[in-house]
C-alpha cells in the first residue's frame, strides 16, 4: 500500500513541477566580466535542465532582482547592468515565473513589424510587402527586408525604393550578386536584371517580446529565374532581436543562415559586394553628407579593409546620427572584408572579396551581425567596447541547486 502511495506522490509531484512549469528545481547562475568592463551587457546561456519558456526574476548576490526571459530553445537572456574586469557575480533563479512586463515590444500589421525600446521605435520589417511609388515597376513590390531603422531620437537611417538612385536597395536587406548556379549565373541582387530574386515567406515564423528583447524569426528564398523554369536555389532564415538599451543607444542583433535547397552547391566567385547590405538615408546620398569610420580608423578608404566594426552617418533630415555595424568572429573569413561605397551610402561585409566560396548541401552558411545606433558623432571607443561585448561576452556557468 506505502509503494502504491508513493508512487503516486511521484506522479503529482511530477505533474506539477514537470508539466506546469513550476520549478522542481533552482539554479545558480554566475557571470564572470573576462578581460573587459561589462556594462548594460547582453547574457545569454542554456539550461541543464527544461525550463518553460517565459519570464522569470532572478536575485544577485547583492540582492538586486533582474528580469530572466527564457526562449522557446531552453535558452536564457538578461542584461548585466556594471561588472568590471576580472570580477563576477552570482545570481540565483528559483519560483514561478514574473510578471514583468515588456520593455522591448513589436506591433504589428498585414505587412510591417514595428519594434520599440522602451516606447522607442528601433526598426520596422517587411513581413508583407511594401507599396512601391508610381515610378517604379511591380518587381520592386517585395518584402523580407528592414526599413526603417532609427535612431534613439527617432532620426531615420536607412531607405528604400529610391527611384533616382539603386530602387533594388532596400534597408538591410541579404542577397547575392555574381554567382554559379547549375550551370547558370542569376544575380539575385539586380532584380532588375530578372535572372533572380528574393522572395520572402510573407509570413512571421516566430515573434517575442519581453524585458529583455524583442524580435521575430523569418524564411526567405533564393530564387532563380535564369533557366527554363525557376529553381530555389537558397532557403534563407532570419533572427532578429532588439535588446533593452540605455537611452544613449539602440541595439539590435541579427543573424542570417542559408541552406542549400538542393543537391547543388551556390558558388560565389570573387566579388566586390553581395551579402547582408545596408542603405542609408536618401539625405546621404550627398557624399559631402556621410562619413564612414572603421574600427581601424579609415574612411572611405576602408574598403576591401578587414575590421570589426564600420560606423556610418550623416544629417538626416537636419538631425546627425549614425549607426555602426559589427561582424562576430564566428563570421566565415573573419574579419570580414569590407564594401565601402566610393560616393553612395551603401556598405556591406562581402568575404568573397578575398576569393571564390561557396554554400554547399548540407553545410549553412551563418553570419552574426550586431547593429548599434546613436545620435550625434561616432564614439570610436564605445564602439570598441560594444564589439568586445558582442564578439566576447561574458562568461557564464550555470548549475542547479537543488539536486
Amino acid at each position: 500500500m506505502h509503494i502504491i502511495l508513493r508512487a503516486i506522490l511521484a506522479i503529482l509531484i511530477t505533474l506539477l513541477f514537470g508539466v506546469s512549469g513550476l520549478f522542481a528545481q533552482s539554479y545558480q547562475i554566475s557571470v564572470s566580466a573576462g578581460d573587459f568592463d561589462r556594462s548594460n551587457s547582453v547574457v545569454s546561456f542554456y539550461f541543464p535542465g527544461e525550463i518553460e519558456a517565459g519570464v522569470y526574476s532572478i536575485t544577485g548576490d547583492n540582492g538586486e532582482e533582474k528580469p530572466l526571459q527564457v526562449d522557446r530553445n531552453n535558452r536564457g537572456w538578461f542584461i548585466l547592468d556594471d561588472l568590471s574586469a576580472g570580477e563576477s557575480k552570482t545570481f540565483l533563479l528559483e519560483g514561478e515565473k514574473s510578471s514583468a512586463g515588456s520593455e522591448v515590444q513589436y506591433q504589428t500589421d498585414e505587412n510591417t513589424i514595428v519594434i520599440q525600446n522602451s516606447g522607442r521605435e528601433v526598426l520596422s520589417y517587411y513581413h508583407g510587402y511594401n507599396t512601391i511609388p508610381d515610378e517604379l515597376d511591380l518587381d520592386y513590390k517585395r518584402g523580407g527586408y528592414i526599413h526603417p531603422v532609427y535612431s534613439p531620437a527617432g532620426t531615420v537611417l536607412t531607405n528604400h525604393l529610391n527611384v533616382d538612385m539603386h530602387p533594388h536597395h532596400s534597408g538591410i536587406w541579404s542577397a547575392w550578386t555574381n554567382t554559379e548556379f547549375q550551370g547558370r549565373t542569376p544575380d539575385f541582387w539586380n532584380i532588375h536584371n530578372y535572372t533572380g530574386r528574393v522572395n520572402h515567406a510573407e509570413r512571421l515564423e516566430e515573434t517575442w517580446q519581453g524585458p529583455v528583447f524583442s524580435g521575430f524569426r523569418s524564411h526567405h528564398f533564393f530564387e532563380d529565374f535564369s533557366g527554363d523554369e525557376p529553381v530555389i536555389a537558397l532557403n534563407e532564415e532570419w533572427q532578429v532581436r532588439v535588446f533593452k538599451s540605455p537611452e544613449g543607444y539602440h541595439k539590435f542583433d541579427l543573424v542570417v543562415s542559408q541552406t542549400a535547397n538542393t543537391s547543388s552547391p551556390l558558388v560565389l566567385p570573387e566579388y566586390r559586394y553581395g551579402g547582408v547590405g545596408f542603405r542609408g538615408h536618401k539625405d546621404w546620398d550627398d557624399p559631402d553628407n556621410c562619413t564612414f569610420l572603421t574600427s581601424d580608423g579609415l574612411g572611405r578608404d576602408g574598403h576591401a579593409t578587414r575590421v570589426n566594426w564600420t560606423h556610418i552617418g550623416g544629417h538626416s533630415d537636419g538631425q546627425l546620427a549614425g549607426i555602426a555595424i559589427m561582424s562576430h568572429p564566428s563570421n566565415f573569413r573573419h574579419p570580414q572584408p569590407v564594401r565601402i561605397h566610393p560616393n553612395e551610402p551603401f556598405f556591406n561585409y562581402a568575404p568573397q572579396q578575398l576569393g571564390e566560396m561557396s554554400i554547399e548541401p548540407g553545410s549553412p552558411y551563418v553570419v552574426r551581425y550586431r547593429y548599434i545606433t546613436y545620435d550625434g558623432e561616432p564614439d570610436p571607443e564605445k564602439l570598441d567596447k560594444l564589439w568586445n561585448d558582442f564578439a566576447y561576452p561574458p562568461g557564464v556557468t550555470v548549475s542547479k541547486t537543488n539536486d
